[in-house]
């Protein structure tokens, strides 16, 4: 678990500045049926809010569930229209937050707690596998 823990960290700490250099047009381009790269980080950032929100309930409720629509809070919010330095902003400030209750979880030794019947530890886990899929979509 210390890994993944290690791994997020570094991703949070490196994509920014990957993502920087990749040219400001490029952002907003959509493909037929696609998301651009700024909906792409907004639905990392939709991501971001319910798992925290998983990783927060699971510890006090039993084995709540969350889910969302992920297409529309992509649609609804708007990302392909938001400026991509805010949403980077925001997207760092929600995982820094996310890796914080990461180490608390695994510390506090919950990580066998469920949210939408699997673990925090498989949550955190996939959250992290998640990430660097759409992360390697955003950086193609």
């Amino acid at each position: 678990m210390n890994d993944v823990i290690v791994e997020f960290e570094n991703i949070i700490n490196i994509f920014p500045k990957q993502i920087s250099e990749i040219n400001n047009n490029r952002f907003t381009l959509k493909l037929e049926n696609k998301w651009s790269k700024n909906e792409i980080l907004g639905h990392l950032i939709d991501s971001a809010i319910i798992n925290y929100l998983r990783i927060i309930k699971a510890q006090f409720e039993d084995n709540p569930q969350l889910f969302y629509n992920q297409n529309n809070y992509v649609k609804y919010a708007n990302y392909n229209n938001s400026d991509i330095v805010q949403l980077i902003n925001l997207w760092v400030s929600l995982n820094t937050q996310i890796l914080f209750l990461f180490q608390q979880v695994v510390d506090k030794k919950v990580i066998d707690r469920n949210c939408n019947n699997v673990s925090l530890e498989f949550l955190i886990v996939d959250y992290v596998k998640h990430l660097k899929h759409h992360i390697n979509q955003i950086l193609l």
